[in-house]
This record gives C-alpha cells, sequence and structure tokens, in this order.
C-alpha cells in the first residue's frame, strides 16, 4: 500500500542498453520492495558479466553482488552532511546524470502506455507482470532515444 498514492503498487526493475534498448525487465514486486531486494531475487544478477558497469541510483546497494562477478557500480556520489563535493565529484556527477537521462526516458516511454497509470482491475492482476513487459518491450519499436553517430 502506498499512503502517497493511495492504493497498491507495483515496482519493477529496468535495465537499458547504452543505445537506450530496454533490454531486461523484471517481474512485478510490491511497491515496499527495496531495490536491492528485487536485484537480489530478479535473476538479473545472473545476467552481469565481469567487466560489466552498471549505473545505477544512489539507493541501489549492490556493489558487494556486484564484485563478486568482477562488475562494477557506478552510482552518484554521496555528499557529506557538513561537506561540498569536491570538484572531481561533481564532474562525476555530471557525466553519470547525462547517461541516466536516457535511463529516465526509457521508463517514461514505459509509462505512456496509459493501461499503467490507472487503477488496475483486481481480475487483472494474474496477468500484471506480462502486461508491464509487454508494455516495456514494445517501446523498443519505437524510435531510438539515442541517435547513433554514423
Amino acid at each position: 500500500w502506498s499512503s502517497y498514492k493511495h492504493r497498491n503498487t507495483y515496482k519493477a526493475l529496468v535495465g537499458i542498453t547504452p543505445d537506450g534498448t530496454v533490454s531486461y525487465v523484471s517481474s512485478l514486486y510490491g511497491g515496499a520492495a527495496s531495490d536491492k531486494f528485487i536485484v537480489q531475487n530478479s535473476g538479473v544478477l545472473n545476467l552481469i558479466e565481469a567487466g560489466d558497469n552498471i549505473m545505477a541510483d544512489r539507493g541501489f546497494d549492490i556493489d558487494v553482488e556486484l564484485n563478486k562477478r568482477g562488475a562494477s557500480l557506478n552510482i552518484p556520489p554521496f555528499r557529506n552532511q557538513n561537506f561540498q563535493l569536491s570538484s572531481e565529484q561533481v564532474e562525476t556527477t555530471r557525466r553519470i546524470a547525462e547517461v541516466r537521462i536516457h535511463v529516465e526516458r526509457a521508463i517514461q516511454r514505459i509509462k505512456t502506455f496509459h493501461i499503467l497509470d490507472k487503477t488496475m482491475p483486481l481480475s487483472l492482476h494474474i496477468v500484471a507482470d506480462d502486461i508491464f513487459k509487454t508494455c516495456a518491450l514494445l517501446t523498443n519499436f519505437q524510435t531510438p532515444i539515442i541517435k547513433m553517430i554514423q
């Protein structure tokens, strides 16, 4: 239950490739599930290979899981309560933000399917995973998010 949205909500993990293509869609989890829980239980870790560089939000505390697989986690630096970010940390944050905007665009494309923005009848909850995954993968047939340099 979401006290903010006043209804039950779902949460999923969506992965995109460097060109903005949706490449991974987890099953849906209850809205209260943590990001770390979803990563640990969705099966996505089985797809991670040595040398992979995973970009995520600050809340994804998955560096231990990635290190076990020889992959690295790329998240914006945290700002200490009493200190400003160093110039290097500011630059790192800027570079991450430039790429993360494409993740946000991919997720926004999924949300444009209006079947997802309404209260879902209880009779459809058994196919909610299928509905979400179909909407997510249909975005790959839209014009590319990132125009490839020729």
